[in-house]
């Protein structure tokens, strides 16, 4: 999946089995520009901290958001917002996975593209660049903790540093280069990665977020939370719940896939037992999967889903695309070559904009 930004293009690929292209050797971070600087940002931690009251979302103190789409910046973000009736609380972009300073401290545009948006940020940041499955070991070994520090500093310089980065984000998932086929080196990569950024950031938020239904044998020993890295490098415990594989027929198939292991329950049970607030990072209607359609229901048993468990929820943000050989899960992009999931835009429209 790819993704644009300021005339550039980003390989983001949050689900999508994409091709890992090779990464350079890490060289030494730039340092951040100073014209990147911007005013301090609302505070994620203060925000996710205010009460929320069980029945309604995003009520209040609710997070609720999404991703740019087709350009990771504050204006497509916004458009989405405005199409569903209500601003956005929190926006969700990705960093560059090129080499290993592209995406620490190189990747500032991450940042300028949303200097104008009110809210927290949400940054999915990968653990090693693309095609870079051989650097986790040098990354559990502590080899890029410069780096790592240098994208700390660079939250900070830009006015971010209070915002939530899903480090190392669906490592169970295959195509990720940072999949944890050794959960110790993941761990272990995870640990440094956390240790480094909060050295020059400790105002930063660390999420550690699953994709949803399943676990491969050969990741994580087949169950996710085996890759966990300890109450003391998390600082918030997420999911990335899309209705596929299994996509969800009727309620009680959406409740049983819940409930089962890596589900959206079983996973709040792990967070709750952890004492760690809860997200879901990316979720949507998947008419490229197993339906093979666009399933309003799914949209209005996840609203559900998020104002029942509305105490426990740090944030939410829908995942909208239109790339090709993407999930195709747009709601309110009408341009060429975007499939169009009306009735789903209907439901998510009157149910969020409350």
């Amino acid at each position: 999946m790819m993704w644009r930004r300021a005339g550039a293009l980003l390989a983001a690929a949050p689900l999508v089995l994409a091709a890992a292209c090779s990464s350079p050797a890490p060289s030494p971070a730039p340092s951040p520009s100073a014209s990147t600087s911007v005013p301090a940002a609302p505070s994620a931690r203060a925000l996710i901290a205010r009460p929320r009251a069980a029945g309604t979302w995003p009520g209040a103190n609710g997070l609720s958001g999404v991703n740019g789409d087709p350009v990771l910046d504050a204006a497509h973000v916004e458009a989405f917002c405005t199409a569903r009736g209500r601003p956005c609380g929190i926006a969700h972009t990705y960093t560059d996975r090129i080499s290993y300073p592209e995406m620490t401290g190189g990747t500032a545009w991450t940042f300028d593209n949303f200097a104008t948006f009110p809210g927290p940020l949400v940054v999915s940041q990968g653990l090693v660049p693309n095609g870079g499955e051989s650097d986790m070991a040098g990354c559990a070994a502590g080899r890029f903790d410069t780096l790592w520090r240098a994208f700390g500093t660079l939250m900070d310089t830009t006015g971010r540093a209070d915002s939530i980065v899903r480090l190392g984000w669906e490592f169970n998932e295959s195509t990720m280069a940072w999949r944890g086929t050794d959960p110790a080196v993941y761990i272990g990569c995870f640990r440094h990665a956390a240790t480094a950024i909060r050295a020059t950031n400790p105002k930063v938020l660390l999420d550690w977020t699953i994709n949803a239904h399943h676990t491969p044998r050969g990741i994580c020993g087949g169950v996710s939370t085996n890759c966990y890295p300890g109450d003391a490098f998390v600082d918030i415990i997420g999911i990335d719940n899309y209705d596929h594989y299994p996509w969800s027929a009727t309620k009680a198939a959406f409740d049983r896939t819940a409930g089962r292991a890596e589900g959206l329950n079983w996973l709040l049970a792990f967070a709750k037992a952890h004492h760690k607030p809860f997200s879901v990072g990316e979720w949507g209607v998947v008419p490229t999967g197993d339906a093979k359609r666009e399933n309003p229901d799914f949209v209005t048993w996840m609203h559900a889903w998020f104002a029942a468990h509305a105490p426990d929820l740090a944030y939410e943000a829908y995942f909208t695309n239109c790339d090709a050989g993407g999930v195709q899960s747009s709601l309110f992009d009408t341009s060429a070559g975007c499939r169009r999931n009306p009735a789903s835009a209907k439901v998510y429209r009157s149910l969020f904009r409350r």
